[in-house]
Parts: structure tokens; C-alpha cells; sequence
């Protein structure tokens, strides 16, 4: 995070306005703490969604599911209502109060997370994992929004490193506190509640995790300051039809990034989210072993890979109009032979090593994308235009990935223990696609860029 940053405002009428919670003229402090907090925000929404991959073995063992109905509770029951929730609440922080959409949907989902340790079988998971999955869907394209009118442009890669940083750290942490607990929790007996069921030891794990959200959600709604809009706004803001109309009037930066975000999603969310079951079921490592490892390794390889990124992005911006986009062009075609490789390894150790470089090339594009997105775009149009491309990445991706991952090991390999040449299979398809849609952003993105500063759009 933003070390010398802490909350609140210098003192005067600046003070004032952020005290009271209402858009208005920025401080340096106020700034960089609201992208410090939006990370807090990333990081719980990513440890409440990405614990359930976690427990995809103890799931399946105590409530005798199939991978193809764990990869729904992985994929469908989260995606499908994200993409309900997105376009709803992306619109209400576009015309309105952006924090209070963050914290509002903050303290939902942390209850829904919680709440997951009552379930006691599919469907109980499934209307948990729906209620985080359309709620969750308004944190990411407000947050976004707000950093762009917070930051200026020549810094806003580092920004959204910051602000990535959180996604990134509560993935990894959501495995390691995750592995943490179960091997702190692994000597509790099952709980019989008379008249309702039993909770799990790993159950509990829901309880933990969810219950923090609560607090932060009422602290990010007393002391974020909402930052004042920047470039020209629409009295009313924009319809969700005038957003799409807009895409398709740029649709030659639009289209081709449509098909590399669908397939990035695919394998950010459909590939990962079968990890833990591929390093068990390949190398024999049980939950608690890979979630602590893979969440140390991650967070370390991520973190480094997303400020790397950013300062690369900073500095060729310098000289390249396109800067941010062919970051996001570098690190998804760098690392495809690692990634490929990275299942067949011989050892859990070089396997786990291999995908942890090739996470530290990938991550390099996050900040770049985040900030190409958010400078191309009108100011009241963003929130809604970030919500479609995170709803192709985690509703349609997100639900498709773990779904056709699940089914071509049930139904082409025949075999749990070949998930690892599904991984491989899906890989050599699905990299290489990505880089080609990617380069035929570039050219347009840079047009679109230099006419947006033309237009004293972006300062």
C-alpha cells in the first residue's frame, strides 16, 4: 500500500468536503488513500471468492458432488449473477455516489461470505456464491472510476498497480489464510446443530473471512472522500445503450479486446480455479499444503510482476501513445511457453515454480489495462464500460472456464488424475488466440488516446 498515506484531509474547506463525505477538490493524502482503500476492498472480494476453490476436494467428499456440479458453485453460481449485478450497479455509480456502491456491496457480500458456513449441500452454496457474485460486480468498475478522477494521469499506473495489488493479494491470501486455518481447524469435530445439520471444520473457514468485510465496508464509508469528476459529464449520465453504441463507434479497439478479455478471463478463472484439485490430485498435496504455498508464492511472484508492469507502462509512455495496451500485449505473450509447460513438470516444486514466473509476466499487463480502459473512455461511461468487460471475464468466462475444464476431464480424459493435460489442452488453444486479438488493439487504442488528450479529456 501507499506507506506515507493515512486517512483524512489538510485542514480547510478541503477537510471539510472530505469529512463530510461529498465530491470535491482532492488533497494529495485523500488521493492515494482511496486507491489504498479500494485495495482493501479488492483484497476482501478476492479472499471471499476465491476460498471455495480451496475446499473443492472437502466439498465434493462431504456432500458427494461431481466436478461438473462443483465447477457450477466455481463458475455459474458466481458469474451468472455478476453479470445481473454489474450493469445495475455500475449504472448507480456512474450517475451517483460511487463509495457508497463500494461499501454497500462490500457489507453484502462479506455476510453472504460468512453465511456460507450454514450450507449444507448445492443449493446452499449456490445461493451464497449468487449473492457475492452480484454484489461483488459493483466494487471493481466504481473503485476504478474513482481512481481515475483521483490520480493523474501520468501516475495512474502505479495507482492501479496499488489498486490491482489488492485483487492479486486477496487471491493469494485467500489460499494462505485459507491453508492456515484448515491446518488450525484440523482437530475440530464436526458440529451437529439439532434439527438443521452439520458444519465442517472447513466450514468455519467461511465465518472467519467473512466477518472482517463488515468493518471495513463502515470504515470506507465514513472516511473515503468521493473524488470530483473529471472532463465533461452528462447531466443524468448515460444509458446503458449509449455505452454500447459508444463501444461500437470505437470498435476497432473495442472488438479485437472483447476476444482477448474473454479468453484472459478464461484462464484466470476457469484454469485457476481447478489448481489446488491439479496439484492434489497430480503430486498428491492436500489443501492445506498447496493453499499456504501457492498463497506465499502468488502473492510474492503477483505483487512484484504488477509494479514492474506499471513502471514499465510509466516509463514508455514517454515515447509510446500506446504504452499501457502494449504492456498488457507484452505480458500475456511472454509467458506462454512457461504456462504450457508448468503442468507436465515432474515435481509439485517445478511445477509451482514455472507458473509462479509465468504469473509474474502475466500480472505485468493488470495496471497497464486498468489504465488504458479508464483514460479511453467518457467519465460517466466508465463504471458501466469496465462492468461489461469484468462481466466477460468473470460471468461469461468465469462461468464457461471451470464448467468446460470440468467436462473435458469427466468426459474426454475419463480421468481425475488427467486434468493436468486438460490444463495443458486448453493452454496451447486459448494463449496464443489472446496475444493475436491483443496486437490489433494497439494501433487503436494509441489514436484514441492522443484524441482523448486532444480533447482535454485527460489532464
Amino acid at each position: 500500500m501507499h506507506a506515507e498515506i493515512k486517512a483524512g484531509d489538510d485542514a480547510g474547506e478541503a477537510g471539510d468536503v472530505a469529512r463530510a463525505g461529498l465530491p470535491g477538490a482532492m488533497s494529495h493524502r485523500a488521493a492515494w488513500y482511496t486507491v489504498d482503500m479500494t485495495a482493501i476492498v479488492g483484497v476482501m472480494s478476492q479472499i471471499d471468492r476465491g476460498v471455495l476453490s480451496l475446499f473443492v476436494q472437502p466439498i465434493k467428499r462431504d456432500y458427494h458432488l461431481t466436478d461438473t456440479q462443483v465447477s457450477f458453485l466455481l463458475g455459474f453460481a458466481f458469474t451468472f449473477f455478476y453479470a445481473i449485478g454489474g450493469p445495475v450497479l455500475s449504472s448507480m455509480a456512474d450517475r451517483g455516489v460511487r463509495k457508497t456502491v463500494i461499501a454497500g456491496c462490500l457489507a453484502v457480500w462479506s455476510l453472504a461470505t460468512a453465511l456460507s458456513g450454514l450450507a449444507q449441500g448445492f443449493w446452499g452454496f449456490f445461493a451464497s456464491r449468487a449473492v457475492v457474485g452480484a454484489t461483488e460486480a459493483g466494487c471493481g468498475p466504481a473503485s476504478m472510476s474513482m481512481i481515475a478522477d483521483a490520480i493523474p494521469k501520468e501516475k495512474l499506473p502505479r495507482a492501479y498497480a496499488i489498486y490491482t495489488s489488492g485483487f492479486l493479494g486477496g487471491t493469494a491470501l485467500s489460499l494462505f489464510f485459507g491453508g492456515l486455518l484448515l491446518n488450525v481447524l484440523a482437530d475440530v469435530p464436526p458440529i451437529q446443530l439439532a434439527g438443521y445439520g452439520t458444519i465442517h471444520n472447513w466450514q468455519l473457514v467461511f465465518f472467519m473471512l467473512g466477518a472482517p468485510g463488515l468493518l471495513i465496508a463502515l470504515i470506507f464509508l465514513l472516511t473515503v472522500q468521493e473524488p470530483q469528476r473529471k472532463g465533461v459529464t452528462k447531466a443524468g449520465g448515460y444509458s446503458l445503450r449509449d455505452v454500447i453504441g459508444y463501444m461500437s463507434t470505437e470498435r476497432r479497439l473495442h472488438f479485437p479486446l472483447v476476444g482477448a478479455l474473454l479468453l484472459m478471463g478464461f484462464q484466470t478463472h476457469g484454469l485457476n480455479a481447478w489448481m489446488p484439485a491439479f496439484y492434489e490430485r497430480t503430486y498428491g498435496w492436500g489443501p492445506a499444503t498447496v493453499g499456504m504455498l501457492m498463497g506465499v508464492i502468488s502473492l510474492v511472484a503477483s505483487t512484484l510482476g504488477l509494479f514492474a508492469g506499471a513502471r514499465l507502462a510509466e516509463s514508455l509512455g514517454h515515447r509510446r501513445d500506446d504504452a499501457n495496451m502494449f504492456v498488457l500485449f507484452l505480458a500475456q505473450t511472454l509467458p506462454i511457453p512457461l504456462l504450457i509447460a508448468a503442468p507436465l513438470m515432474p515435481t509439485p516444486q517445478l511445477a509451482l515454480g514455472m507458473a509462479s514466473v509465468g504469473s509474474f509476466l502475466t500480472v505485468m499487463g493488470g495496471a497497464g489495462f486498468n489504465t488504458a480502459i479508464n483514460l479511453s473512455t467518457p467519465n460517466q461511461m466508465r463504471s458501466q464500460i469496465v462492468a461489461l468487460y469484468f462481466i466477460l471475464q468473470n460471468a461469461v468466462a468465469g462461468s464457461l472456464g471451470p464448467t468446460l475444464v470440468a467436462l473435458a476431464t469427466d468426459f474426454v480424459a475419463h480421468s481425475e488424475a488427467d486434468l493436468r493435460y486438460v490444463i495443458v489442452g486448453f493452454r496451447i488453444i486459448v494463449c496464443p488466440l489472446t496475444t493475436i486479438f491483443l496486437w490489433y488493439t494497439l494501433k487503436p487504442y494509441a489514436e484514441l488516446y492522443r484524441r482523448r488528450i486532444q480533447e482535454g479529456a485527460i489532464d
